[in-house]
């Protein structure tokens, strides 16, 4: 599933939910979003407690389509953040490729130079010496014993001087072909910068559409998405107490896996960051590069190529420290699996990281990966 058509789903989505959501709206009771209003509080007439609940009922559907805009844009940014991602992996990648190829080039003259002296030096004996043939060889050897010595000394001679000739062409071809190859490496660098930033410059865009969307609503609606907000967290807060109490008693057999999550833990609250992977802040893949990183390994800056270099396990297989990953066919999201139907995540923007629920059964999850890991050589951060 590329960019393209995640992005193109989730508009078709986002329609369908506003449509859906204005008809739920349409078909409650009048009376069922009332509010309270308090002991002691004088009685409202049935007209003003109806025209109440309606304009609940409006200020919570404005909050809701808002949600689900800013929900959408996330998952757009997601998307596109990803995506920067592997292009700076592929740049970063090239780039110590060029310079590995540059200092194979410097060797590589140096060699064609001491090749070419020698040569040169060669040249010049040959001229110092004449034009000796095998008859000068002949007349000038005092028996033929002499004779032979002296012409298989000029047939030495004469190989060496090939083996060098065909040695300095085999070489300057070869650093002809490197020169080529770092001209090529060069071009794709740039063009890859340049689609950096043209891929920066959309997700700027798509923060500034986010921003504009939360900017606009009324502030009623911006309070019910206060309140919902603070209920959010207060749920995820209340997962993550509980799943570390659970750490706590869990009888995880490999030692491993439990450091692995304490360290995962560890993050909890750290904000999403774009391009994000250390404790000032973090993006999915970058989170789970930075955990990994301290037991060993180095998963590259982007889902969907961590997802191409761990072993496949299924849902039932699963086990803390494995990572899940959202997105068939080209991810686009990761989360640490930390046990009991829950996992880590750096969810999007304007979130920190977060435990959430896993629902492997949904129709966007594309599976989870197992990775070799290694006792720590530093104290866990």
């Amino acid at each position: 599933m590329n960019g393209k058509h995640e992005i193109r789903r989730w508009a078709i989505a986002r329609l369908l939910a506003v449509a859906f959501f204005c008809l739920v709206i349409l078909l409650l009771p009048a009376g069922i979003l009332l509010a309270d209003p308090g002991p002691g509080a004088a009685p409202q007439n049935p007209e003003s407690q109806a025209a109440a609940s309606l304009q609940l009922q409006d200020l919570q559907a404005q909050a809701g389509m808002v949600q689900y805009q800013v929900g959408g844009l996330d998952h757009d940014l997601e998307l596109l953040v990803e995506k920067e991602d592997a292009t700076k992996s592929r740049t970063d990648d090239l780039t110590l490729q060029l310079a590995d190829s540059r200092h194979e080039l410097d060797d590589a003259r140096a060699l064609h130079n001491a090749e070419e002296n020698q040569i040169s030096a060669r040249l010049t004996a040959i001229y110092k010496a004449g034009n000796l043939n095998i008859m000068d060889v002949l007349l000038n050897s005092g028996s033929l014993t002499g004779f032979y010595e002296q012409a298989l000394y000029m047939a030495k001679v004469s190989e060496q001087d090939q083996k060098l000739e065909n040695q300095f062409t085999a070489d300057t071809a070869a650093m002809q072909t490197l020169v080529d190859s770092i001209d090529r490496e060069r071009k794709e660098q740039l063009g890859l910068l340049q689609k950096q930033e043209e891929q920066e410059a959309e997700i700027h865009s798509k923060i500034a559409e986010r921003q504009a969307a939360l900017a606009a609503v009324d502030s009623q609606v911006k309070q019910i998405i206060a309140e919902q907000e603070m209920e959010r967290r207060a749920e995820q807060a209340r997962m993550a107490a509980q799943a570390a109490a659970e750490l706590q008693g869990l009888q995880i057999n490999n030692q491993l896996q439990a450091e692995v999550i304490r360290t995962a833990l560890q993050y909890l609250g750290v904000p999403y960051v774009w391009g994000g992977e250390s404790p000032q802040g973090f993006d999915c893949s970058g989170l789970t590069k930075y955990v990994f990183a301290q037991f060993g390994l180095n998963l590259p800056h982007n889902a969907a190529m961590q997802f191409n270099m761990g072993t496949p396990v299924t849902p039932g297989q699963l086990q803390p420290g494995d990572l899940v990953f959202w997105g068939p066919g080209n991810p686009y999201h990761v989360g640490l699996y930390i046990g009991s139907g829950k996992f880590i995540e750096a969810p999007s923007f304007g979130e920190t990281v977060r435990v959430s629920a896993l629902d492997t059964s949904s129709g966007d999850y594309a599976g989870a990966r197992r990775y070799p890991l290694k006792p720590p050589v530093a104290p866990l951060q």
